[in-house]
């Protein structure tokens, strides 16, 4: 049984306000896509599929961790797919995960990993807790405070049984979008749960949050 990793860098992130993809962007001096192929190598993860924009070649050289490529799609949930269409038979694990997520802990998949091996979820997600007050609207009237201590912030990667996974996919990734990997698996009916994320882990989004990971690449070197 192998263990896949795909990496999620389909986009053109131009709402961004990025000049080209940021996925392919220098960070630190090297590609913002391959902190993420590094650390699933570093893991062992056994093979590495990137779904990548059709003319990635204008923008970046793959790193030669990847094994496979596959086409982006036009949501995200069409990229996904691709990448678990052209994963090999004998994928028994996948991770899947957004490049623009570079500062991911490896002790969570690790975790997470083991669970599955362990066939107690089928699905799992790294996660922090909520720190903020949160509140559900209707419009701008409020209609509740949700508490808290139950809520928490999904983040990638994320971990799935490839078998259970890629049959979620097939019978529900075409019909209504999914905020992520994990709500789509739980909205299949699989056995759900979280692993320990990391408040690094964020997501780059903005050139805010592109000044604040060179600044986190400068500090730790």
């Amino acid at each position: 049984m192998k263990t896949a990793a795909i990496v999620l860098g389909g986009g053109y992130g131009l709402r961004s306000g990025f000049s080209s993809p940021k996925q392919f962007l220098p960070l630190g001096g090297r590609p913002l896509f391959d902190y993420s192929v590094e650390k699933f190598l570093s893991l062992g993860i056994d093979l590495i599929v990137a779904v990548l924009i059709n003319d990635y070649q204008k923008y970046y050289q793959p790193h030669p961790g990847i094994w496979l490529i596959a086409p982006g799609g036009e949501e995200r949930q069409w990229s996904v797919l691709n990448g678990l269409r052209i994963c090999p038979p004998e994928t028994g694990l996948v991770i899947i995960h957004d490049a623009a997520r570079p500062f991911f802990p490896t002790e969570g998949v690790k975790e997470g990993l083991k669970l599955l091996e362990d066939n107690l979820y089928d699905g799992l997600a790294l996660a922090i807790p909520a720190v903020d007050t949160l509140v559900e609207v209707e419009g701008q009237k409020i209609i509740s405070f949700p508490d808290r201590q139950r809520i928490y912030q999904t983040q990638t990667p994320q971990l799935f049984r490839f078998e259970a996974m890629f049959k979620a996919y097939q019978q529900l990734g075409s019909q209504r979008p999914f905020t992520d990997d994990l709500s789509l698996a739980y909205a299949a009916g699989l056995r759900c749960g979280l692993v320990n994320g990391s408040q690094l882990n964020f997501k780059i989004t903005t050139r805010l949050d592109w000044e604040l990971a060179e600044k986190i690449i400068k500090d730790s070197f």
